[in-house]
């Protein structure tokens, strides 16, 4: 049992876990989640110690004369910069924006975010600062993206957005330069001298001292690894790169209505079928079943001809609209809810309506108040049946909407275009529409259990 269990789980965790990593980390099949880059960005030293920033936002303080860990804090950055004062160590990020810290203290002081909108801060390389009197202009390496933004340092907000100002303020801007040194394990990001010591920063987050007079590495340290990228912003982008409110609207509209409207007809109809004799009812019922072994997409083609001469013969527009896909979807799944449904009232007693109906009760006070609590279990587990496959059809979805009217499974095909695969917003994408199917289940499993003991049982 636990296995099953575990087998059906697995793919709604893989969805969750994918949700959270990076798109290209998905589509190379890279199955464990990455940690932040450590790039040794600058080295400051400072009496006996040393201050140390890395791509992940780390700031540190080690011992200058045995590169001994003295204090370290990361800020959980990316596409980090740096940007030193006497006493605020300002931070310029894609996910953070401009960050102040505390340089004795190498902690979090002030966060500010950028007043940016339409960029994938996923896809910004680098960050640039600077400083001009009171202000600091930050800008990003990221498409062509040419602007810089001016901070106030006085009032502590962004002022401006000053457009094509990038080569201006940044001339040195993606221009990068590679060093490399003897004994030295990878390229060389940063250095720093003090006297007749050279310290150096590496790619992979290593820091090194090299003696000058004796020419010789005399110690080197690893610095704390990066944090592990989950990219929670991957939610945020899922709403920015489509409109995925509107899709999640016309899900919800489309299959709350079809559920109604099929457990409502689906509820007389099947209770007429299993109590009532009429002429043509075997017919009829081994007719409903006969429509389920025709599969659904054969019914395609036909009906998109029967809305396009629809519309042309009465101007009324069908294909597009929620009454149109409200109609097909109940017309389709009517039939398999009439069949289930006929069982359970078939299962009902039909001494306690002979009771009722000796007592004085009408046939239709019978139904309401005798058939109808006793199958409340069955319409909702057949309910639920019809919700949750109409909010995952996609074939009739795709030809019979429109822009305004697409569903959640057609809204997540945008995410894999001819121009990028957004393998990442897809399974956000799916995370968040598994949602209301999540929540709808947990609401409705308490009223099958207060069905279970509802009508004659409870006298």
């Amino acid at each position: 049992m636990l296995a099953f269990l575990a087998l059906t789980l697995l793919p709604i965790g893989w969805m969750v876990y994918s949700s959270l990593k990076d798109s290209t980390d998905i589509a190379i099949g890279k199955v464990g989640l990455r940690r932040a880059g450590r790039d040794v960005l600058m080295i400051v030293p400072e009496r006996e110690n040393l201050l140390i920033f890395t791509a992940d936002g780390g700031l540190n303080r080690y011992h200058a004369q045995d590169l001994s860990k003295l204090k370290h804090h990361s800020l959980k950055t990316q596409a980090t910069s740096y940007l030193l004062e006497d006493e605020y160590v300002w931070v310029a990020s894609a996910n953070r924006g401009l960050v102040r810290a505390s340089r004795a203290k190498l902690a979090l002081v002030d966060e500010f975010k950028f007043p940016l909108w339409g960029i994938d801060m996923n896809k910004v390389s680098t960050s640039y600062i600077k400083k001009q009197g009171y202000d600091i202009f930050v800008s990003l390496e990221y498409k062509d993206f040419d602007d810089v933004l001016r901070f106030d340092v006085r009032q502590l907000k962004f002022m401006k957005l000053i457009k094509g100002a990038k080569s201006q303020y940044f001339p040195e801007a993606a221009k990068a330069v590679i060093k490399e040194f003897p004994d030295v394990e990878g390229e060389i990001f940063s250095e720093a001298r003090d006297g007749d010591v050279l310290y150096m920063g590496t790619g992979g987050g290593r820091l090194y001292k090299y003696d000058l007079n004796s020419k010789q590495i005399v110690a080197q340290a690893l610095l704390p690894q990066g944090h592990l990228l989950v990219r929670w912003h991957n939610y945020i982008d899922m709403w920015r790169n489509v409109n995925f409110g509107l899709y999640l609207k016309n899900s919800l509209i489309i299959c709350g209505f079809t559920m109604v409207f099929a457990m409502i007809f689906a509820t007389f109809a099947a209770y007429a079928l299993s109590r009532f004799r009429f002429p043509g009812a075997d017919i009829f019922s081994n007719a409903i079943l006969a429509t389920q072994m025709v599969p659904m997409i054969m019914y395609l083609i036909p009906l998109y001809i029967m809305f396009v001469r629809f519309t042309i013969m009465t101007g009324i527009p069908v294909k597009g609209t929620y009454p149109g896909m409200i109609l097909i979807y109940s017309a389709w799944f009517l039939p398999f809810s009439i069949w289930i449904l006929r069982g359970f009232f078939a299962a009902i007693p039909k001494e306690l309506e002979e009771a009722a109906l000796i007592d004085g009760c009408s046939r239709l006070r019978v139904f309401w108040h005798i058939a109808l609590p006793l199958a409340i279990p069955g319409i909702i587990a057949t309910g639920i049946y019809v919700f949750l496959t109409a909010w995952d059809e996609l074939m009739f979805a795709w030809v019979l909407t429109d822009a305004d009217t697409m569903t959640i499974p057609v809204g997540i095909r945008l995410f894999v275009g001819n121009y990028q695969n957004r393998f990442d917003l897809m399974m956000a994408a799916a995370v968040v529409a598994t949602l209301p199917v999540v929540v709808l289940f947990f609401m409705l499993q308490r009223h099958i259990v207060r069905g279970l003991t509802a009508g004659a049982v409870k006298g």
